[in-house]
């Protein structure tokens, strides 16, 4: 086969990999949670193999044993504390409309009719507004369609659920087996270099990610704690919620902070005191983060930079929906050194 056919067959390879993978993503979620937490687990499976000489379907279970021990006791711990926020937000919620109507509008209006728009300042005439209505009605139904399919999205949740640890029970037992049969499919002439980026890629993906796990927990303790002293109500389901999202980058942060605002301006209105002790909670925190936890923990592993992982996002969002936005910056960076060692191999032969 000559080079251009190669590079073709190559080309046509991976589109259609890629192609296939699109349309199968509603049913990877299961796959690749599995194969992500058989990822981290098989260094601690291969330990006890080698340090106390089990074999590797008793040193499987064991592990995969105490991981869903401690993530069954995390849950019991964390679940009813976010739960009972959960359900009391529920219950807030027809306090925070009346608050709305009573409230915010009648002054937001009046603060339009001095700039010069025209409006009224009592909301039930708003609602009487025949466009008003319409576009509350477009609103509605596109909201309760959306919470339909999301529901289907819970059974997908339970699904994950039931169906992962099975997985990676299997892939975390033949790991090793899965990985030599691969290393032998591999073409000799691109052997040593392909195993040299996936030592790379394993190098960057798992400092990366053991170290962004580390910030997001700390992160989550800080903040849901700061904010519980603050008494912001459900300052703990939004602390936590927004530790455990910084991962996403810009996403968590500016979620957590907008969702803590609008709270603090129903909890306490426009009560200066109040609002500046929630914000310098996420001051505190992102200097925290920025000064001390990444530079730590994380470093310089991913080494892209800022305006490539946005990209990352955006395009795995777009491909993957929600499931695609959660992995965006690990995919982003395996493909980031990929293309590394493709621009030194270009320079090698070509320059």
């Amino acid at each position: 086969m000559k080079p251009k056919d190669k590079i073709l067959f190559s080309i046509l390879a991976f589109a259609g990999f890629f192609w296939l993978t699109y349309l199968v993503k509603s049913v990877l979620a299961p796959f690749v949670c599995s194969m992500i937490i058989a990822y981290f687990l098989d260094p601690l499976v291969d330990f006890l193999q080698k340090k106390f000489k089990l074999s590797r379907l008793f040193a499987t279970s064991l592990v995969l044993g105490l991981f869903l021990a401690s993530l069954a006791g995390l849950c019991s711990v964390l679940l009813p504390i976010i739960y009972a926020q959960f359900a009391d937000l529920i219950i807030a919620l027809p306090t925070y409309f009346k608050t709305i109507t009573s409230d915010f509008y009648p002054k937001t209006v009046a603060i339009l009719n001095q700039l010069g728009f025209k409006l009224d300042g009592t909301f039930s005439h708003l609602a009487q507004n025949q466009e008003f209505t319409t576009k509350f009605a477009d609103f509605s139904k596109n909201f309760f369609g959306g919470a339909i399919s999301s529901s289907f999205t819970f059974i997908n949740i339970l699904s994950l659920i039931f169906i992962t640890p099975i997985l990676v029970f299997y892939l975390l037992k033949d790991w090793d087996i899965l990985i030599e049969k691969i290393s032998a499919y591999l073409p000799k002439k691109f052997s040593a270099s392909t195993k040299k980026i996936a030592k790379d890629i394993d190098k960057t993906l798992s400092g990366y990610v053991r170290g962004q796990f580390n910030v997001c927990f700390i992160l989550g303790i800080i903040y849901s704690s700061l904010l519980s002293f603050t008494d912001l109500n459900f300052g703990f389901l939004i602390g936590f919620l927004t530790g455990l999202f910084s991962f996403i980058p810009f996403v968590g942060m500016i979620c957590g902070v907008t969702s803590a605002i609008v709270v603090a301006l129903f909890q306490w209105g426009f009560d200066v005191g109040h609002i500046m002790q929630v914000s310098l909670v996420f001051i505190f925190g992102q200097l925290i983060e920025s000064n001390f936890l990444t530079p730590k923990l994380i470093g310089s592993k991913i080494g892209l930079h800022p305006v490539w992982i946005i990209f990352g996002l955006f395009i795995f969002g777009a491909l993957f929906g929600f499931i695609g936005v959660l992995i965006a910056v690990p995919l982003t960076a395996i493909c980031g050194v990929i293309i590394k060692h493709l621009a030194l191999e270009y320079k090698k032969r070509f320059t």
